[in-house]
C-alpha cells in the first residue's frame, strides 16, 4: 500500500512538473535596465516615465526570441513593432529603482513575454506603420470620398479639422488640439483649418481608457488607451490608430500629472503613425 502511495505521489509530482513546463513554454523571462537623465526643467516623474519606457522597449528589442525572427526592418520600424509587443504581450511586470539622484534615475525591469501574443503580432506584421493591404484599403476609401479638387490641375491640398479630444465619459477638452495641429502642420500635403465647414476630413482624438490598479502600498499600475480616427466629410472612417500603454507609478505621485504626460506621449505616437499613412495616401 505504501509503495502504491509513493508511486501515486510521484505521478502527481511528474504531472505537476509537466504542467509547469508546458505553462513556461508559452512565456519567456525578460530583463532590462535603463536610465534617464534629469535635464533642464524636467522632474523626477518625467525621468522615471522615460526610464520605464526605455526599459520596456529594451526588454523586447533585446529578447533572443524576438531577435530570432530575423526581421528585415530598420531600427525605427523595429522600435514601433517592439512598442506594440510591449503593449500587448508583456505581463507580470516588476520595476525596481536601482539608482535615483538629482541627475538621473535608473530602473530594472523584470517581466514575462507571452510568446503566443507576440507571435500573433509578428504574424500580422508587415509594416508597423501601415501594411500594403491597409494602404490599398485606405486608398480605396479615400478615392471614393476624396474631394475632386485633389485631381484637378490646381492640385489643391485637402483641409483637415481637428476635433477636441473626447473622453470615454463623452466629455471633451481642447487642451490637446494645438499639439496635434502643430505636429500635423509639418506635413506638406495637408492643411489644418479652424473652420469645420470648410474641412474635407476630420481628425477625432479620443481617450478610450484610463484606469488605476493598486499593486501595493507603494506602487500602482496605470493603464491608458487613446485613439485617433480620420473621417471623411461624408462620415466614412478612412483610417484609425490606437495606442495602449501601462506604467508602474509611485502612489505618492500626482496622478493627474502622470495621466496628462502619458496622454501627450500616446497622442504624439498616434499622430506620427497616421502622418506616415497620410504621406503615403497623398504622395501623388
Amino acid at each position: 500500500m505504501r509503495i502504491s502511495t509513493i508511486k501515486l505521489f510521484a505521478l502527481v509530482i511528474l504531472v505537476f512538473i509537466s504542467s509547469i513546463a508546458k505553462a513556461d513554454s508559452f512565456s519567456l523571462d525578460l530583463n532590462s535596465k535603463a536610465c534617464s537623465k534629469i535635464e533642464g526643467h524636467q522632474n523626477k516623474s518625467d525621468a522615471r516615465l522615460n526610464a520605464y519606457d526605455k526599459a520596456m522597449l529594451l526588454a523586447v528589442k533585446s529578447s533572443e526570441y524576438i531577435k530570432s525572427k530575423n526581421l528585415k526592418i530598420n531600427d525605427y520600424d523595429y522600435s514601433l513593432l517592439s512598442y506594440k509587443i510591449a503593449d500587448r504581450a508583456i505581463k507580470n511586470v516588476i520595476i525596481s529603482t536601482t539608482h535615483e539622484s538629482n541627475k538621473k534615475i535608473c530602473l530594472e525591469l523584470k517581466a514575462s513575454l507571452d510568446k503566443q501574443k507576440a507571435d500573433m503580432i509578428l504574424k500580422d506584421y508587415s509594416n508597423p506603420n501601415i501594411s500594403a493591404e491597409k494602404v490599398k484599403e485606405i486608398a480605396d476609401n479615400v478615392n471614393q470620398t476624396l474631394p475632386k479638387s485633389i485631381y484637378e490641375a490646381n492640385d489643391s491640398i485637402p483641409l483637415f479639422y481637428v476635433y477636441p479630444l473626447e473622453f470615454y465619459t463623452k466629455k471633451t477638452t481642447s487642451d490637446y488640439t494645438s499639439r496635434i495641429t502643430e505636429q500635423l502642420s509639418f506635413m506638406p500635403r495637408i492643411l489644418i483649418t479652424d473652420n469645420k465647414e470648410l474641412a474635407d476630413y476630420y481628425i477625432l482624438p479620443r481617450l478610450e481608457k484610463s484606469s488605476l490598479d493598486i499593486i501595493d502600498e507603494k506602487n500602482s499600475r496605470y493603464s491608458m488607451s487613446v485613439s485617433i480616427e480620420i473621417k471623411s466629410k461624408e462620415g466614412e472612417v478612412i483610417t484609425k490608430d490606437t495606442k495602449n500603454r501601462y506604467i508602474i507609478i509611485d502612489n505618492s505621485k500626482d496622478k493627474q500629472e502622470v495621466a496628462k504626460k502619458l496622454m501627450i506621449k500616446l497622442l504624439t505616437e498616434s499622430v506620427s503613425t497616421l502622418s506616415n499613412q497620410l504621406n503615403i495616401l497623398f504622395a501623388n
